[in-house]
């Protein structure tokens, strides 16, 4: 496990490192993945545009391997990187974890804790196990698929919030946390400091809330129906994960999942 960080946030790395220690066992038990070597990197925002860059840019090489580009798509290949660095600077991106992974599909969350305060959490270390806890769970998503599956391919577009394989990959993370970070913490509902209001509302907009929880009753209705094993055979095949069609109709989904 290893944690990034500048030397003013040196305390909350500790504390961030003591958590993840704890939480790892009771995300691998929870959701039946290994998680090998996670990785959290706490950065400033020019540290998270250029990293979020060059993760864009693995993903599109990885995406057109093998393709014959017109020349006007070879140019948006080319400007697609700038573009997400310019993003990740100006559209709020720093203002909750952001995962990328490596080309061979090693994740590391990306965490600017003055985009939102998140220096503070110590203060409210429920919310921060949530948020660890949610972290793990989608690392351990890119790790069962060595990333082919989870993060989303970014060719020909980068994925919206809706995208059904981002909407999974949160939904499976809240339903995690809900499993183990009361485990953790001691504490069965979330905190009501006013900080952690403040910090929930700036990390998780009310549309992606939604979002993620239609996803996480998704995902517990299928593990319930299928089991852990038929479950996680999501994030290593193509083409197994819901559509948009399906998360409203979950039944059309389960039954073409496999069977344990």
């Amino acid at each position: 496990m290893y944690v990034q960080h500048e030397t003013r946030h040196a305390e909350l790395a500790t504390h961030m490192e003591e958590l993840v220690k704890s939480a790892v066992p009771w995300v691998e038990q929870v959701t039946g993945l290994p998680l090998t070597h996670p990785r959290f990197d706490l950065v400033d925002i020019d540290g998270l545009a250029t990293a979020y860059r060059s993760f864009v840019r693995r993903q599109m090489e990885r995406d057109t391997a093998g393709l014959d580009l017109t020349r006007w798509e070879q140019a948006r290949l080319l400007a697609r990187p700038q573009a997400a660095e310019f993003t990740a600077r100006r559209a709020g991106m720093s203002k909750k974890p952001v995962l990328i992974a490596t080309s061979i599909g090693k994740p590391s969350t990306l965490i600017v804790p003055e985009a939102a305060g998140l220096y503070r959490l110590c203060e409210t270390p429920d919310l921060l196990c949530d948020l660890l806890v949610r972290s793990l769970a989608q690392q351990a998503q890119v790790i069962a698929g060595a990333g082919q599956v989870v993060p989303p391919p970014e060719w020909p577009k980068i994925p919206a919030p809706s995208h059904p394989i981002v909407q999974l990959s949160e939904g499976h993370a809240r339903w995690t946390s809900g499993r183990v970070t009361p485990e953790i913490t001691g504490i069965t509902r979330p905190s009501r400091h006013p900080l952690a209001k403040r910090l929930a509302s700036s990390i998780r907009e009310p549309m992606a809330a939604r979002r993620a929880a239609r996803a996480s009753a998704l995902v517990d209705q299928a593990v319930k129906a299928r089991g852990l094993l038929a479950f996680n055979a999501v994030w290593s095949t193509a083409g197994l994960a819901p559509t948009r069609d399906e998360f409203r109709h979950p039944r059309r989904w389960i039954a073409r999942m496999p069977l344990s």
